[in-house]
């Protein structure tokens, strides 16, 4: 999307093809998504959803057309993959360092492995997030890698740090900033204060009573001022953030 976003002043045209119904369903749910997939529209960005990339067409060595599984077909000189990553850990696999079914490393809160005296950290482990319940994550953010790097380092010299860092990201589309604070993987309901429609909005993730993440659009420092609160081992609970009273902020909260 960031690549769709940036490639509309570029391109004569953006075409999205994406196997979900809304872009960012998964990550910031239906309604957010669906505003944002708007705002995409609105910049000339043409999406093909629900379905999937069956064939690429070319001719004397160059892209020319992308056929859909629905037979559609989209001329197209360039086509971006977004496949996944997977960790490069297969040169561990004889080391002695553990890794789980999926290659990831998992570590401790000091941001060891099994194997005393080696640290791992960044994209290719697993950690436990203090404030969910110690819950084993990987989280391939820039930010969650420079804290955790700095964690191993701290232990390595026998200081004694545990990773308790939140989740934080930003991604900028058009100019506008999206902020991103928590782990809401799981979330089984988002609670909206602002306007979707004008693209000034926050979201609260709630599993059920309790808020795992936010996300926001032109409402700063809302983002930040949640991630210091979920620091500080605070839990925000649903009822906090659904009447738009922000007083725990404050330091009010439960």
């Amino acid at each position: 999307m960031e690549v769709a976003a940036y490639l509309t002043e570029k391109a004569h045209s953006v075409s999205v093809v994406e196997l979900e119904e809304t872009p960012f369903r998964r990550f910031l749910g239906e309604r957010v998504g669906r505003a944002l997939m708007k705002m995409f529209e609105n910049n000339r960005v043409k999406f093909y959803m629900q379905t999937e990339v069956s064939e690429l067409r070319g001719q004397e060595g160059k892209l020319k057309e992308v056929v859909l599984k629905s037979s559609k077909v989209v001329r197209a000189d360039v086509c971006v993959v977004g496949i996944g990553a997977v960790p490069a850990t297969g040169f561990l696999r004889q080391s002695g360092i553990g890794l789980d079914s999926r290659g990831f490393i998992p570590v401790n809160k000091m941001m060891q492995t099994n194997v005393p005296g080696v640290f791992a950290a960044g994209d290719a482990v697993t950690f436990p997030l203090a404030w969910r319940n110690n819950r084993k994550v990987n989280i391939p953010h820039w930010q969650m890698a420079h804290a955790q790097g700095r964690v191993a380092a701290q232990n390595m010299l026998a200081q004694e740090a545990e990773m308790t860092t939140v989740p934080y990201l930003w991604t900028a589309m058009f100019g506008k900033s999206l902020r991103y604070a928590g782990y809401g993987e799981g979330f089984d309901d988002v609670i909206i204060q602002g306007d979707l429609e004008e693209l000034k909005f926050v979201a609260f993730y709630t599993k059920g009573d309790e808020v795992i993440a936010v996300a926001s659009m032109n409402y700063d420092p809302i983002v930040s001022k949640v991630a210091e609160v979920l620091a500080s081992g605070r839990a925000i609970r649903k009822r906090e953030v659904e009447t738009g009273d922000m007083s725990w902020l404050t330091g009010k909260g439960s």
